[in-house]
């Protein structure tokens, strides 16, 4: 496909989601098209599948791990389908907050084996892989402290149930992501997170800029309007 697929992956609190508003800033400053998405939640019936997933149920109950991961592959096959491809095929930059490694990560931090993400991943993606995966990587006792802020000034809403979890579940969901990091280090890089978000966005854009020149986007800065198409904002 002529485009190029940015991840953007971390932990709760790692501040993927500043980083991503930057790197929108800087595509934009370049004149460049881009797609910019979200999983769960990327798509009409997405956004319902998030509010399913990660919103607390008023009954208090939740779904079982199995139930969960299905959610989670039938929200991303429909992202893929309605979004993530027909923008990569008209050659967009798309960049996506979350995708199959948080997948392979929360998922695998609840004891859903290694297999069964496979046969899942291969079933609904096939061979279909990002171009470049930004791992955001930070201590989670810092981090959640950072999502407690964020969450604090929300009137003490969270953004997601996961932000309710014990210490003990997000270390393990760092390890996930560290691990998938060693098994595939030519597709994912890591980066300290815990830095000014500044210096964390130079060394986001030292990632970024080799994969979407080698695709052929041109990065001399441009006077003309944007072409955003179908920038996602929910």
């Amino acid at each position: 496909m002529p485009g190029v697929l940015i991840t953007l992956e971390g932990i709760e609190g790692s501040g993927k989601s500043t980083q991503l508003g930057l790197l929108k800033e800087r595509i934009s400053k370049h004149g460049l098209p881009y797609v910019c998405s979200k999983e769960p939640g990327g798509t009409i019936l997405g956004k319902e599948l998030r509010s399913l997933l990660l919103e607390p149920h008023s009954s208090g109950k939740k779904w079982c791990t199995m139930a969960e991961l299905l959610l989670f592959f039938a929200d991303r096959a429909q992202h893929l389908e309605e979004v993530v491809k027909p923008a990569l095929h008209a050659g967009q930059i798309v960049l996506i907050d979350r995708f199959e490694d948080s997948t392979r990560a929360y998922q695998g931090a609840q004891g859903i084996p290694e297999e069964m993400l496979s046969i899942l991943r291969q079933l609904v993606m096939k061979d279909f892989r990002p171009n470049l995966t930004l791992l955001f990587d930070a201590d989670p006792i810092k981090t959640l402290e950072r999502a407690n802020s964020r969450n604090s000034a929300k009137n003490g809403f969270a953004e997601t149930r996961f932000d309710n979890e014990a210490i003990s579940f997000h270390q393990s969901v760092r390890q996930e992501f560290l691990k998938i990091a060693v098994q595939e280090p030519e597709r994912i890089f890591v980066i300290k997170a815990d830095e000014h978000p500044e210096e964390v966005a130079e060394r986001v854009w030292s990632a970024v800029k080799p994969k979407i020149m080698a695709a052929g986007f041109l990065l001399e800065p441009s006077s003309k309007p944007v072409r955003v198409l179908k920038q996602r904002s929910w």
